[in-house]
């Protein structure tokens, strides 16, 4: 019997029927694990880390980037 592994997806996934964001956190087969590890989709985390940081990047759509750096005439 494998035990499950603990991931968190790099990217947007979906699993089960269920798209799940960056950030969320599986328990999955070894298998199942591995595999999203090698295509660059998720991580190996413990349990107990810590969940990660919020991205204080703007998304596109945001427009706050370039009003933040333009500069006054």
């Amino acid at each position: 019997m494998t035990h499950p592994m603990h991931i968190e997806l790099l990217q947007a996934h979906t699993h089960a029927g269920r798209r799940l964001s960056a950030g969320a956190r599986l328990d999955l087969p070894e298998a199942s694990a591995r595999w999203l590890i090698a295509q660059g989709a998720a991580r190996l985390v413990t349990p107990d880390s810590p969940a990660p940081a919020p991205s204080l990047k703007p998304s596109r759509r945001d427009g706050s980037a370039a009003a933040a750096t333009s500069t006054g005439d």
